[in-house]
This record gives C-alpha cells, sequence and structure tokens, in this order.
C-alpha cells in the first residue's frame, strides 16, 4: 500500500507540472533561444514534455523516534514506546516490531554467548548434551522460545485483540510510582483504541511457549509443573525488562552522563 501510495503521489505532480506547462501561453520563436522542443499538446488537451521527470532518491530511514532500539547497548527494545499521544499500531507494523526484536543482530549473539556460558553444566549445554550439536540444541531452543511468545504475543494475539504489544514509559512520579507502573505493565496492555485493558495476548504468547516446550525440551525438562516455573520465568523476565525500559534513560543521564532527552514528548507528524 505504501508503494502505491507513493506512485500515485509521483503520478499527480507529474499531472499537476505539465498541466502547468500546458497553461503557458506558448511563444513562437522560443526555439530560438531554448535548445530542448517544447512541451507538444495532444488533441485531447493533455500535455507530453519530452523531458523526463526528476524521482527523488529514496532517502535512508534512521532509527525509529520514541524507541531506544537497545537498553544497556545489548537488550532490544523496538516495542518500547517514549513518547506520548502516539497513534496505534496497525497489524503489519506489530509484525515489524515483532521481526526487529527478534532478529535483531546484537540481540542474537547475546543469546549465542549467553547459551555457550551461561547454559552449560554438567549435563552439558541445556540438557542436550556437550559438543557443537549440544550447544546448538540449546541456543536453537532459547530462539524457539523468543520466536513463539514474541510471534503470539506481539504480534499474533494483539492483532486479534486490538491490543498494544509497545510498553509506555511513564518517565515522570517518583521511582515507586515509576516502578509498580512498569511492574503493572506485566499484566496491563494499551487498546488500540486508547484506554488499558488485561493483557492476555502478551501473557497468550508465555502460556504458548510454556506448553509449547515441552514438544523440543529434554525429557527431563518436561512436564506442565516445568512448564508452569517456565511461564513464571518468562513474566518475570518482562518484569525486569519493562523495569529497564522504565530507567534506562535516566541510567544514560545521571550514571554514564549521555545527553538524552527524558522528557516525555509528543509524536513528530511532520
Amino acid at each position: 500500500m505504501k508503494t502505491l501510495a507513493c506512485c500515485a503521489l509521483m503520478l499527480a505532480g507529474c499531472v499537476i507540472g505539465a498541466g502547468a506547462q500546458c497553461a503557458r501561453t506558448p511563444n513562437p520563436m522560443a526555439f530560438l533561444s531554448q535548445p530542448s522542443p517544447s512541451p507538444r499538446l495532444l488533441p485531447d488537451g493533455f500535455c507530453i514534455s519530452d523531458q523526463a521527470p526528476t524521482v527523488a532518491a529514496p532517502q535512508a530511514t534512521g532509527p525509529k523516534k520514541g524507541s531506544p532500539g537497545h537498553i544497556l547497548f545489548i537488550i532490544p527494545a523496538y516495542n518500547v514506546e517514549y513518547l506520548k499521544n502516539v497513534p496505534p499500531l496497525t497489524s503489519h507494523q506489530k509484525l515489524d516490531e515483532f521481526l526487529e526484536d527478534a532478529y535483531d543482530p546484537i540481540g542474537l549473539s547475546a543469546s549465542a554467548i549467553e547459551a555457550a556460558i551461561l547454559e552449560h553444566g554438567s549435563d552439558g549445554f541445556c540438557g542436550y548434551g556437550h559438543g557443537f550439536t549440544g550447544y546448538s540444541k540449546c541456543y536453537g531452543a532459547a530462539l524457539l522460545d523468543a520466536n513463539v511468545s514474541g510471534f503470539i504475543g506481539d504480534y499474533m494475539m494483539p492483532s486479534l485483540l486490538h491490543q498494544d504489544p509497545r510498553f509506555f514509559r511513564l518517565g515522570t512520579g517518583s521511582v515507586k510510582t515509576r516502578l509498580l507502573y512498569a511492574l503493572s505493565r506485566v499484566f496491563i496492555m494499551r487498546k488500540d483504541s486508547g484506554g488499558w485493558t488485561f493483557a492476555s495476548g502478551a501473557i497468550s504468547g508465555t502460556v504458548a511457549t510454556g506448553a509449547l516446550s515441552n514438544l523440543y525440551y529434554p525429557k527431563a525438562d518436561r512436564g506442565w509443573g516445568l512448564s508452569l516455573s517456565r511461564m513464571a520465568i518468562d513474566l518475570s523476565g518482562a518484569a525486569i525488562f519493562n523495569t529497564e525500559a522504565e530507567f534506562w534513560p535516566d541510567i544514560e543521564r545521571h550514571v554514564l552522563h549521555m545527553k538524552v532527552d527524558t522528557t516525555p514528548g509528543t509524536p513528530d507528524n511532520n
């Protein structure tokens, strides 16, 4: 649809420009001072110029305004919104945010290092055994967890239920108020129509991941009891992420002494 809109605008610009040229009074001696041929009039009144229209080169888009991109320079945070009064996301935009988070190169590298160092024990990598085979299975299981949880909880269900999967930073108030706000957003989501509602979309992703993990986790890690514990760990991880997202600009400014705008603003409509 964006491509069709751009084409329509370009076509409208060409028609308006051509009409303006046709509206000028032709000069019978213009061929003596202007080497290029003048526009030709067709019988139906349309004008065609011999000069090809100039098309502006596409400009590279920078980081999305209102999102930090990464928290702690490592954790993907494309679903974090710092601006206020932003319009709701379309279903396509929700899919884009899921893909940005799931396939962020820095995030994938961090997960690979985590699987190699933190998930290695006496039974190998995540219980899959030692060596590269065990490591690849452990890393693949972690990626599959993230993809199932993100696809269902950040894209599919929020699109069906008209919920916004983003975390909206509060940015003002006491530390306690902001901390409680960040923790509560694990169970509360913004509606596309405005206001807040129970985070059924996000929690459905957590439940689905905990259940489906029994299909590919090692046998020792399967069972509904272990699935419930993984769901609790996932919700705890979401609470930690929300807290980091809420206070990361403050850490950048007051601890790292970086110049950042920590004031919640409004979206740029230009």
